[in-house]
């Protein structure tokens, strides 16, 4: 297969990761993450996030630009049956899919990692298949949404911070995916770090859920540097505007009376303190080893960014 023709299909099929992350994750959310069914979905969605993960490291290592947008999954939200229906058609389709995809390249780690990947699509579709006979009559009864305790206004908050760790896990995600390297930890700890905002996004959503309001998830562009540094300046700003307006909205008074929520912002204001900081340290770290404008591209000589933070 030719190169461009195998990265627009990895692309692809990110996108179709990307877009089976966010559809079990708001089913999660409307459920409720504590409830056994919605526990499923939520640890359904995190498989499927490393399934992007891999995906996206195999273009960063192909020296090529992910694409971040979310594909179309097609679905039935009248019902948890009408939903688990459209997931295991879904799921259905990816199983042949990279059956398919895995015949038609040659290297033999793709090969592995597209035929992982159908291997975990049929788990997840006998999963589906599971619940939707567990739940039986009951899962077919539609959704009904109970109005909730908050403002309008303050649920136009909440889908604005939603909006910006959306933005946040995306990015972070990317700059992982373009500047993935075996000898630099860095995109490893984007990675990691990406997984944090996705909780701190979670809290978020699962207000709007409860309050029967929804999240979009529409694609909000990414920083596309293509340099270490700037990236990671573009991600140390975001964490940074994030925490301030934590604290401001931890000091609002109407949420006063939501004690949980109140907590874990006083939680997430601390981690992105921590979380500032890893990336204060990483950026340290690429400016000590002079490579900070070399492009994600290999330059003459084919040293890499992390052999040449090896070699500092």
């Amino acid at each position: 297969m030719e190169k461009d023709a195998l990265i627009a299909m990895l692309n692809k099929d990110l996108a179709d990761e990307h877009a089976s992350i966010i559809r079990y994750l708001i089913h999660a959310y409307q459920v409720g993450e504590a409830t056994p069914f919605g526990s499923m979905l939520l640890g359904t969605a995190r498989e499927e996030m490393w399934h992007m993960n891999w995906l996206g490291d195999e273009i960063g290592e192909m020296e090529a630009e992910p694409l971040m947008e979310q594909g179309v999954y097609p679905h039935d939200p009248t019902s948890n049956a009408t939903l688990l229906r459209s997931y295991i058609e879904w799921e259905d389709n990816l199983i042949t899919l990279y059956a398919q995809q895995a015949e038609l390249v040659d290297n033999s780690e793709l090969k592995r990692v597209l035929r992982q990947l159908g291997i975990e699509s049929i788990a997840h579709k006998h999963r589906f298949e599971q619940w939707l006979e567990k739940l039986g009559p009951a899962g077919e009864e539609p959704f009904i949404f109970e109005e909730g305790s908050f403002s309008p206004e303050m649920l136009q908050r909440f889908r604005e911070e939603a909006g910006s760790h959306y933005k946040l896990v995306l990015q972070h995600l990317r700059h992982a995916f373009v500047f993935e390297d075996e000898n630099c930890e860095i995109g490893s700890e984007l990675e990691l770090t990406a997984m944090r905002h996705m909780k701190h996004l979670s809290h978020f959503t699962e207000e709007l859920a409860d309050s029967g309001q929804s999240f979009a998830f529409d694609y909000p562009g990414v920083d596309k540097s293509q340099s270490m540094k700037w990236a990671l300046l573009a991600d140390l700003k975001m964490t940074q505007a994030a925490k301030i307006r934590f604290q401001e909205l931890a000091g609002d008074p109407e949420l006063k009376e939501h004690v949980g929520l109140t907590i874990e912002l006083d939680n997430m204001i601390t981690r992105n303190d921590f979380l500032a900081s890893l990336l204060e340290e990483m950026l340290q770290n690429v400016e000590k080893s002079e490579i900070s404008d070399i492009p994600v591209k290999s330059q003459p000589g084919k040293f890499t960014v992390g052999s040449l933070i090896n070699n500092q």
